[in-house]
This record gives C-alpha cells, structure tokens and sequence, in this order.
C-alpha cells in the first residue's frame, strides 16, 4: 500500500470511528453520570495502551519532549474537551453543539497560521466557510435555544478552542514518536483528571452498569479512544493539520447516516443537501492540490 493511500485510509477510518462515537455516548449516559464515563472509558483506554505497548514491545520515550507533549495533550486533546463537550450537552441540542464544533477548522487554520507558518488561501478559507454552512444546514432544525443555551455554548466552543490548540501543537511537536505510545500520557492524565473532577461532583465509585452502559464504555475506549487516536496521530505526522481537522465536518454526516442505519432516522433533502455542501467546502479547500504528504520525523 502506498504512503498516500494509507494516510487516505487512515484519515477515512478516523472518521467512520469518531462518527459513530456520538451514538454511543449517548446511550452511555443513559447509565452513567457524565465526568465518571470520561474517568472509566479513559481509564480503561489507558490499560489497553500499555497491554498493547507491551505485546507490541513498542519502546517508551522517556525524553522531556515526549513527556510534556503528552501532559500538554492529556489536557488540551482528550480530557477538557470531553468534560466540555458532555456538560455542553446536556445544556444545547447536539445538532447545535455539532454546528459550534465545525468552526474547529477555522480555528485550526488561523493558530496553524500563526505557530507553523502554514498557508491560508483564500481557496481554504472558501472551503471551511462552505463545510460550515453544510452542518449548519443538517442541524438547523435542532438549533434550539434555551436558558441555558448561553453557558452550552461557551462550554461547547472552549472545548473546541482546546481541542484546537491539542491538535495543532501535536502537529508542532508530535513528530518522531510512534502513534500507540504516544497515548498512554495522554490518556492515563485525562482519566486522572476526569477522576478527580467525578469525586467533587459525582459518585463515581457506583459502577453497578448496565452491560449497554459497560459495552458503550468499553466500544469507546478501545474503537473511540486507543483505535481513533492511533489514527489521529499517524495521520498528524503526515498531512496538513487543517485537513486533519476537517474531519468535524465529516463526522456529522457519518452520524446521519448512522442514525438512518441503525435508529430508523431519516434522510431529508436538507440532510442531503448539507452533505453535499460539506464535500464541496473540502474538496475545494483540499483538492486543488493533493494533501501535503511530511517526510516522518
């Protein structure tokens, strides 16, 4: 398989994961307080890691570089994005919360502007505003407000600014160091600090689940959390992280089309519509020229 297409396949991989994760979630809480779910499935994900660093006999890098990026990315990729994300949601619609996450690639062109020196064309801004407007116009029947919409979106969008600066200094510092030992750092740190935050607020001892609520918990942790972040982290080291993040206008027609597959939900004209609009902001940000291949670290 070529360089290019196992990047592409990765990439595409990466998506279908992240998009059927949002289905998941949601049944999850249907057993388990919010933060205690964060502090379980990353917990769970951390094992995995280092029982599969272990069978791989993956080296694990003990330089300072390597610590402090995984630290940085415990906190800033993972752990309060998620815990913004899920009190987020239980304030917003998740059609809304979906539309405020797809200013992602905006936020990443212009910090990838500033601290990689990367080239924002016209041609890329064209192409993030269209795919915005595409998940607007998926879930522009879900935008409902409320009371409390105001603190759900401020929550929504700094877990979106967070997630924003994980990616881009993974792209900054994160060359060199192989995908699967890259994430035990960063997990095992977002499982402490999802733990410690489930003690003040939560009871997060009681894990008398249902096996729907362990199943979800470990789907994620192994397919949303150790697969998916393995293939964000090859797929770092080789492309340009703006078409990296793209992948939040992506996941939301992954999860429509999910919903209609397995929920019996529906695909209107506007779904379609939307969809379509989606793919065209991408491949007119992206496909002037082919997705700029890195030589790894």
């Amino acid at each position: 398989m070529s360089s290019r297409t196992s990047v592409a396949s990765a990439y595409i991989a990466m998506c279908l994961i992240w998009g059927s994760t949002w289905m998941m979630i949601k049944i999850g809480l249907r057993g388990a307080p919010p933060v205690t779910s964060i502090a379980v499935r990353m917990t769970v994900a951390s094992l995995m890691v280092a029982i599969l660093l272990r069978a791989m006999r993956v080296p694990f890098p003990r330089d300072a570089r390597f610590v402090r990026l995984g630290l940085f990315n415990g906190i800033f990729n993972v752990g309060l994005p998620y815990i913004f994300v899920y009190f987020g949601e239980e304030r917003i619609s998740s059609g809304l919360a979906a539309v405020l996450y797809s200013t992602m690639p905006l936020m990443v062109a212009l910090l990838a502007r500033a601290w990689l020196g990367d080239r924002l064309t016209v041609r890329k801004m064209a192409g993030i505003a269209l795919g915005m407007v595409g998940v607007g116009i998926i879930f522009s029947h879900n935008l409902n407000l409320g009371p409390a919409a105001a603190a759900g979106t401020a929550l929504v969008l700094a877990s979106v600014a967070c997630s924003t600066v994980g990616t881009v200094a993974t792209k900054k510092w994160g060359h060199g160091f192989h995908p699967v030992a890259s994430l035990l750092i960063p997990f095992a740190t977002s499982a402490a600090l999802a733990t410690l935050l489930a003690l003040a607020i939560e009871r997060p001892l009681q894990l008398d689940y249902s096996p729907a609520t362990w199943g979800t918990i470990v789907y994620l942790a192994a397919l949303g959390s150790v697969t998916a972040f393995t293939l964000f982290f090859f797929v770092m080291q080789r492309i340009d992280v703006t078409v990296v993040s793209y992948q939040t206008f992506i996941i939301p027609i992954v999860a429509v089309v999910l919903g209609f597959a397995f929920l019996g939900e529906t695909i209107s004209s506007r779904v379609a519509l939307g969809a379509g609009l989606i793919l065209a902001g991408i491949a007119l940000a992206t496909f002037a020229r082919a997705p700029r291949l890195v030589r790894n670290a």
